[in-house]
C-alpha cells in the first residue's frame, strides 16, 4: 500500500478522463473529473502540478478506447494472495498521455485498479516487451513453495541478461564492438607513438653527442653502474628510485631512494637521510 500525504491532490488518469481525488473525512472522494484533452496542459493541470504533493496515477486496468497498441509492449504487474501476474494492453494513448505528462514536469505512477478510488491499492505495473514478459511469466511459475527466492530472483535476472531481446542483444553486440575496437585503436596508437618516440630520443641523443664540445669529459657510466650495484641486487635489493644527471664535465649525479634505511653506503655517496643517499661519480678525459 502507498503512503499517499493527507492535503495531497491525486490525479487519476483513464479511459480519456483525469479524475482528481482529494481526502474527505479519512477516505479519498472524487471531486472533479475533466475529458483529458480539456485536462492536459490547462491551467487547472499545472497548478496542481506546481504544489510539491500532486501524485499522478494512470491507469491501465481497462482500455475500452480504440487505439493502436505500443509496438511490443505490454504493462505487467505482480498482486498477491496468491501472486499472479496482472497484464494490460500498452497502447499509443498511454505513450502520448505518459509524454505529455512528463512535459509538464510530473512524474507519473501506472497502476491496475478495477476502482479509480483505489489507487492506494492497486497493482503497480511496468512496461515490458514481449521477451521480458515471458521471463516473468517464467518466474512467478518458478516462485512456488519449496523453491528458494534467490534461485528463482537469479533465474529471472540471468534469463534477461543472458537470453535478451533482439533489440538488446543488437545494443550489448554493438556495444562490445565499440569498446573492442576502441582497444585495438588506442593499442595502436600508442605502438606508433612509442615507437615515434623512441625515434626522436634516438635522434636527438645522437644531435647532443655530435654537438657536444670539443673539452667535454666522458661520463663514467661504468663507475656509476656499478656504484648503484653496490646498494644490493636480488634478494638484498634496496633501491626505490633513482634520479641522475651529468654535465659537460662528465660527474654523475645521483639520487637515490631507498626501501630500507641503512647507515653505510658506497664509495662516492653520503646520506641526506636514513633512506636517501646523494651520489657522485667524477668524470674521465676522453
Amino acid at each position: 500500500m502507498t503512503t499517499t500525504p493527507m492535503h495531497a491532490d491525486v490525479w487519476v488518469i483513464e479511459q480519456g478522463h483525469a479524475i482528481l481525488f482529494r481526502q474527505q473525512d479519512q477516505q479519498w472522494a472524487e471531486e472533479q473529473r475533466l475529458p483529458y484533452s480539456e485536462f492536459s496542459g490547462s491551467a487547472i493541470a499545472l497548478s496542481s502540478f506546481s504544489l510539491p504533493d500532486t501524485l499522478v496515477y494512470l491507469n491501465v486496468f481497462q482500455n475500452k478506447i480504440a487505439t493502436s497498441p505500443w509496438a511490443e509492449h505490454r504493462w505487467a504487474g505482480i498482486a498477491e494472495d496468491p501472486p499472479r501476474i496482472i497484464e494490460s494492453p500498452a497502447t499509443t494513448v498511454h505513450q502520448e498521455v505518459l509524454s505529455e505528462l512528463r512535459s509538464m514536469g510530473q512524474s507519473v505512477r501506472i497502476i491496475s485498479s478495477e476502482k479509480s478510488a483505489q489507487f492506494n491499492r492497486a497493482v503497480h505495473m511496468a512496461l515490458l516487451n514481449t521477451h521480458e514478459f515471458k521471463h516473468l511469466k517464467n518466474f512467478l511459475n518458478s516462485n512456488k513453495p519449496g523453491i528458494s527466492q534467490f534461485r528463482s530472483s537469479f533465474q529471472l535476472y540471468l534469463g534477461l541478461w543472458v537470453k535478451p531481446s533482439r533489440h538488446y542483444q543488437a545494443v550489448r553486440g554493438a556495444a562490445v564492438a565499440c569498446v573492442l575496437g576502441t582497444f585495438l585503436l588506442m593499442s595502436w596508437h600508442t605502438n606508433q607513438q612509442q615507437s615515434k618516440l623512441e625515434k626522436a630520443n634516438l635522434q636527438h641523443l645522437k644531435n647532443s653527442l655530435g654537438a657536444a664540445p670539443r673539452n667535454a669529459k666522458e661520463a663514467p657510466f661504468a663507475g656509476w653502474l656499478e656504484q648503484i650495484r653496490k646498494f644490493g641486487q636480488d634478494e638484498r635489493a634496496n633501491l626505490l628510485s633513482l634520479k641522475m644527471s651529468w654535465d659537460e664535465q662528465g660527474e654523475i649525479l645521483t639520487t637515490a631512494d631507498l626501501a630500507r634505511a641503512r647507515k653505510r653506503v658506497p664509495k662516492g655517496c653520503s646520506l641526506n637521510n636514513s633512506t636517501q643517499a646523494q651520489c657522485s661519480v667524477g668524470a674521465t678525459n676522453q
